[in-house]
C-alpha cells in the first residue's frame, strides 16, 4: 500500500526547498489524511497518531533543502512514516517497560514479587517469548538492525511476508504490555486502597 502522489509535487518540493511555507501547507494537506490513516491503523490512538505525523512533519520541514534529490516523493515519504511509526512504537514500548519496572519497584506487593522466581516482571520478554515463531525471529533479527530484505533472504520468505509478520508482532507486543500493565496498576491499586 503506498501513498497517492499531489499535484505538481516536483514543483511544490522545489519551493519548499526555498523555504515556501505556502508549498509546505499544500504538501501537508496533500498527504497528511492518507499518512494519518495508515498510522492510526498501525497505533490505535488519534492523539498518537497525530504526535507521529507532526513529529514526520517537523522533519520534513528541517530537511527541506534535500527534498529536490528525491525522485520519488510518495515512496520516500512512506519509508519515513514506516520508520517514525515503528520508532514511535519502540519507544512505547520501552516506555511501559519502564513504567512497569517502577511499578514493580514502587507499589507490587511483596506476595506478588515472591510469585516470581527472581523478583522481576519482565513483559517485554514475555510479550516477545509469546510471539510465533516467525514473528519472533522477524522482530528480533529487526532488533538487531537487519534489513526487510536481508531478513527475507536468511529466512527464506518475501520481503512483504517479513514487513507483514513485524507488524503482526509489533501489534502483538503493544497490546500484550496495554494488558499486563493494566493488570498490574489494577493489583496496585487493590492493594492501595486496602
Amino acid at each position: 500500500m503506498g501513498l497517492n502522489c499531489i499535484d505538481n509535487e516536483r514543483e511544490i518540493l522545489e519551493q519548499i526547498a526555498s523555504g515556501s511555507e505556502q508549498a509546505f501547507a499544500k504538501l501537508f494537506h496533500g498527504y497528511v489524511n492518507q499518512a494519518g490513516r495508515l498510522v492510526y491503523a498501525i497505533i490505535g490512538s488519534r492523539e498518537q497518531t497525530e504526535e507521529v505525523l507532526q513529529d514526520l512533519f517537523v522533519k520534513l520541514w528541517k530537511d527541506r533543502e534535500k527534498l529536490t534529490g528525491i525522485k520519488a516523493f510518495n515512496a520516500y515519504f512512506f519509508i519515513l512514516l514506516r520508520n517514525h511509526t515503528l520508532n514511535y512504537l519502540v519507544s512505547v514500548v520501552n516506555e511501559k517497560k519502564k513504567q512497569t519496572e517502577y511499578a514493580r519497584l514502587a507499589l507490587i506487593p511483596e506476595s506478588l514479587e515472591d510469585s516470581q522466581p527472581d523478583g522481576r516482571l519482565d513483559i517485554l520478554d514475555k510479550a516477545i517469548d509469546a510471539l510465533p515463531t516467525q514473528q519472533k525471529t522477524v522482530f528480533l533479527l529487526r532488533a538487531q538492525g537487519y534489513r526487510n530484505p536481508e531478513i527475507a533472504t536468511r529466512m527464506n520468505l518475501s520481503t512483504d511476508s517479513v514487513k507483514k509478520y513485524n507488524q503482526l508482532a509489533l501489534k502483538f507486543i503493544h497490546q500484550f504490555i496495554k494488558v499486563r500493565v493494566t493488570v498490574l496498576f489494577t493489583l496496585a491499586a487493590i492493594r492501595f486502597f486496602k
